[in-house]
């Protein structure tokens, strides 16, 4: 299985943990522990949300198909039904019935700048990754096997991703919580 997240993912992520860390060390040194309830939830909400939005999120490829691990749902496209990969603001797996399927590990700024050659953005790489998994089970063993299994499935599998749910909900329930003891 081969795994993808934005290159700057994952500084953005300990920058938002070391952010929430900060304003509650620093809140509980100023204000003193008592009344430092407020920077500690909102400290620890910001370290939540970086969690949520930049550590987990990934794009993998396995055999048989293309997962989107997004913040709060994980999306499965089994190679027998995607019929695209596009690119214009990110990655969308498009599958043969057109439903598209985006992936929030995978934004590409860049994409906007029409001189550069598809290969010169950012998610060249990503594209190559999905296509060379794809050309992979077109040659492979499985490919017979999955055609027939999902002719009559849905294109995409779709269910909740319950740790990224829990990471928000706990961030707003202590946002909520530091505003209420203000």
């Amino acid at each position: 299985m081969r795994s993808y997240r934005s290159p700057s993912a994952p500084m953005w992520g300990w920058i938002g943990i070391a952010a929430g860390v900060l304003i509650a060390v620093l809140g509980t040194l100023v204000e003193g522990f008592p009344v430092a309830f407020v920077p500690i939830t909102l400290g620890a909400a910001i370290a939540l949300i970086a969690v949520a939005c930049f550590l987990r999120p990934k794009v993998e490829v396995d055999d048989h198909s293309v997962i989107v691990h997004n913040i709060t749902q994980v999306v499965e496209v089994p190679f027998a039904r995607l019929a695209d990969v596009e690119t214009q603001w990110g990655l969308e797996l498009v599958t043969d019935d057109g439903k598209k399927v985006g992936a929030f590990a995978a934004p590409d700024p860049n994409r906007r700048d029409r001189r550069k050659a598809p290969h010169e953005h950012k998610s060249a790489d990503l594209v190559a990754m999905v296509r060379g998994g794809e050309s992979a089970w077109l040659e492979g063993p499985h490919r017979a096997q999955d055609e027939q299994a999902w002719a009559d499935a849905p294109s995409r599998v779709r269910h909740w991703d319950f740790v990224g749910v829990a990471l928000l909900a706990s961030a707003a329930v202590l946002i909520i919580a530091g505003i209420a003891l203000v």
